[in-house]
């Protein structure tokens, strides 16, 4: 099959998508005795159309990976989900289609989820297909469909059962945005600045007692004060009462270790609720209950004057009012922390609304026993997540008041509000639909529990979705527990440890005594030019799809394997286009191979019954460079280090390979009859071995040319059917020859020299030299005469001698050169 001229991504990258389907390269078979590498992917949300290149980035990452461990010989399970149920889906949905919930029926909102999430999933696909995503799509799942709220139903019974989950009617931290409670993990902390005022209140003798409080519209819902119990100045006060201003109720005078002696006064308000602090004295001393706020987040009745008033009003006016009173005594500038959650980005309170929890509280030296039976790459990202754990405040909220998610399989007692449970052979069940049997409520009247789980609680169950392990005995979902379960591989970005690894890690240890998988592998994110995060919301995200379209999916994955394992990456156009080069070296090369090699013209195959022939130096040396280069790689690939993987290949790609090796042996091709014929045919042994081997340890990263390539020169003389279920290249150490290693170090310093020296001439590397003098020890001079005719070669240098008194350096300080440039131009040496 001729070579075309160029390569043309935009042929072949479709043609090879249809083809890898058709072959069926990517799919996972059950009953193949080979071992699994199974992989828990991210299902991402799919309710936006906000797809960057910093997505593209994150899941090539991973499946450099996965493409490694294919050739290398595991049964490979891959699938893809899609997490598209819970609060980002109705958000997108209310935004897109500018609903009030209030104001539509549940039953109709949800379907406008699903159309959305049908949608985005399809947009999805049709990028990772694109970008040669290599997943079975047969095993594709989706957090909405009934094989997952099966398997979120029937954790949640698991846990309920063990005593795990309860029902509590606590402060939860609460979104007055969403109308809805949130978990700790969405809590981010931010920074701003603020007054701090110092504000008094009347003691129990009229004394001004001042307390310190960035929030004085939470005064009507003050029910103590506090001091530390070694606070000298207030020891007198404990027990006794205070008056609060502006409400002219009293409040308890009580002490607190937790109280710091140093900040403001030394005095805390307390109030329900306006931190973890404030919830945790409520619960240790039995506090009285005044909530101030309404369901919309405004100041209730309770707040007297100040009822619906948004907290912003009412702390400008309780200020005015303190101040004519000349109770406000002093303000300043106070930095301060303030929770927001992460999606909506709106101030997080704290409500008192009953809710469903796991208890994690207790569990907190279980989970941090399973983090040190990880496998973490990068190791540093473990102290993330032990962090988190040993910073746990509270349980996990798992209910949220929305409409789209999956439900609780609960019904209550009208009466006494005592949950029903469903049974197992119930699931999946929306208790909405259905009524409870009459062996459950035994002729209660029952209501259904109005509340669905928090997204996290669904995708945190993906290895246990992808094992079936809510199934017995059932055809369609067979039980994969054991058998891809725990999972291989966890890949993710840093920023959800804290959420979809940490509740992950939590179900497993649970519901199975295990870990999840073995490895978690840890992306990091794609940044813009000026080092930020990329986001549709920012204006700051590039979409990947005309950048595939201009350089081709290689290119950009070229780009992906930029960032070193972990680390965050900058988007640079000029990267993706060094990714375009890359290929078009890779082309030609190939292409000279070919030529070689003669397929180009449709004559008999016996070169694929190639002979080694009779080596010289040089190819002793490229066959050693390369075993080396293979072992590299492979321990790069084996340490999740695909960077540092494809950067070892590629330098010897084109320093050794391309600049050196193919320059050299072209001279046996043009004039073959200077040769013996056994060193034309090593020339052309090694040119097709070290090129394939070279195809195959780039092929995780650059799927599409390098199997195009393949196919054209290789699928026979390989007997496979694509390079991406080849064998991995294995090294042979029997193949290095030391002594050819180092006279080829040499000579690459050589060559490298002359070819900088040429440079500042400002001519052609490819330029003649009358003659090139090489100025090195005599142990280095030795080992460099027997390659005497291919350093000429590849220098292009008519005359060659080892004498004194070279002046140009080269990379090993003992050698020196010294050139005269030829009088004719540049000879042609055709392509590579």
């Amino acid at each position: 099959m001729p070579f075309p001229k160029n390569y043309d991504h935009k042929d072949v990258e479709p043609r090879l998508q249809k083809r890898w389907h058709e072959e069926g390269i990517y799919k996972f078979d059950p009953a193949d005795p080979r071992p699994i590498f199974s992989v828990d992917t991210p299902p991402p949300y799919v309710s936006a159309a906000h797809l960057h290149v910093g997505h593209a980035m994150s899941y090539s990452q991973a499946e450099f990976i996965i493409r490694y461990k294919r050739m290398r010989g595991f049964n490979v399970f891959y699938p893809m989900g899609f997490d598209d149920n819970g609060l980002p889906t109705e958000r997108y949905v209310e935004k897109k289609y500018k609903i009030d919930k209030s104001k539509i029926s549940r039953e109709e909102f949800i379907e406008l989820c699903l159309k959305e999430t049908r949608a985005g999933a399809q947009v999805y696909r049709d990028l990772w297909e694109a970008m040669a995503i290599s997943v079975d799509w047969d095993l594709t799942y989706s957090t909405i469909s009934p094989r997952a709220v099966k398997t979120a139903q029937m954790s949640f019974l698991d846990l309920y059962k063990k005593g795990l989950i309860e029902r509590r009617d606590d402060p939860v931290a609460w979104s007055f945005a969403l109308q809805s409670s949130v978990a700790q993990a969405e809590i981010d902390t931010v920074e701003r600045t603020t007054l701090l005022n110092d504000i008094a209140f009347k003691g129990p003798s009229g004394e001004s007692l001042v307390i310190s409080t960035t929030r004085p519209e939470l005064i009507p819902a003050c029910v103590a004060l506090y001091c530390n119990p070694e606070d000298e100045r207030y020891l007198n006060l404990v027990g006794k009462k205070a008056k609060v201003p502006l409400f002219d109720y009293e409040v308890d005078i009580r002490t607190h270790e937790d109280v710091a002696k140093e900040f403001g006064t030394g005095l805390m308000m307390v109030c329900t609720w306006g931190d973890a602090e404030d919830v945790k004295k409520w619960k240790e001393d039995g506090l009285e209950t005044r909530f101030i706020f309404n369901d919309y987040g405004k100041l209730n009745e309770m707040a007297g004057p100040y009822a619906n008033m948004k907290p912003d009003a009412a702390r400008k006016q309780i200020l005015e009012d303190l101040n004519q009173a000349g109770l406000l005594l002093k303000q300043k500038e106070q930095t301060q922390f303030v929770g927001i959650h992460d999606r909506s980005g709106v101030p997080v309170e704290f409500n008192h609304s009953p809710q469903w929890f796991i208890k994690v509280m207790p569990f907190v030296d279980g989970y941090l026993k399973r983090s040190e039976e990880l496998n973490w790459f990068p190791e540093h990202f473990k102290t993330r997540l032990d962090h988190w754990i040993e910073g746990l405040k509270w349980d996990w909220c798992i209910s949220r008041q929305r409409f789209y998610g999956v439900p609780f399989p609960v019904w209550y007692d009208e009466e006494t509000g005592e949950p029903i449970v469903a049974d197992e052979s119930m699931l999946p069940i929306d208790p909405k639909m259905t009524q409870p049997p009459e062996s459950l409520t035994k002729g209660r009247k029952v209501r259904p529990e109005p509340d669905v789980m928090d997204t996290w609680m669904t995708s945190s169950l993906s290895p246990l979705i992808n094992a079936n392990w809510a199934f017995e005995n059932d055809a369609e979902h067979p039980n994969l527990v054991g058998k891809i379960y725990p999972m291989s591989i966890r890949v993710q970005a840093f920023e959800i440890i804290r959420t979809w690894l940490f509740y992950t890690l939590v179900k497993s240890h649970h519901h199975t005594d295990s870990l999840p998988w073995t490895d978690v592998m840890i992306s990091g994110w794609g940044l813009d030019a000026k080092g930020k995060k990329m986001s549709k919301s920012a204006g700051n995200f590039v979409d990947p799809g005309p950048v595939i379209e201009k350089y081709g999916a290689d290119a950009v994955r070229y780009w992906a394997a930029g960032a070193t394992l972990g680390h965050d990456l900058r988007y640079n156009e000029r990267d993706v286009a060094n990714g375009k080069k890359l290929m078009t070296k890779l082309w030609n090369a190939s292409k000279f191979v070919g030529m070689q090699l003669k397929i180009e013209t449709e004559e008999d195959e016996s070169w694929r019954e190639l002979t080694p022939g009779t080596p010289t130096m040089i190819d002793r040396w490229v066959v050693s460079r390369l075993q080396q280069v293979i072992d590299e790689t492979t321990k790069y690939f084996d340490k999740y280090e695909y960077s540092h993987a494809l950067a070892a290949v590629e330098r010897f790609f084109f320093s050794e390979f391309c600049d050196n090796y193919i320059e050299i042996v072209k001279e046996r091709f043009w004039n073959p009859d200077q040769f013996d014929e056994g060193v034309v045919e090593a020339a052309r042994h090694t040119l097709a071995t070290v090129n394939l081997t070279v195809l195959k340890l780039m092929a995780p990263v650059i799927p599409y040319i390098t199997d195009e390539i393949y196919r054209m020169i290789y699928q026979g003389y390989d007997k496979q059917v694509s390079v991406h279920i080849a064998p991995w290249p294995e090294p042979d150490g029997s193949k290095i020859d030391d002594e050819a290693v180092e006279a080829g170090r040499l000579l690459i310093a050589v060559l490298t020299g002359a070819r900088r020296w040429k440079t500042t001439q400002q001519v052609n590397p490819n330029f003649p030299l009358a003659k090139l003098t090489v100025s090195a020890p005599e142990a280095m001079a030795a080992k460099l005469s027997p390659l005497a005719e291919d350093l000429k070669a590849a220098a292009h240098a008519d005359e060659l001698d080892f004498a004194p008194g070279g002046e140009i350096e080269t990379e090993i300080d003992e050698i020196k050169l010294a050139c005269v440039l030829g009088e004719k131009k540049p000879r042609s040496d055709g392509q590579g």
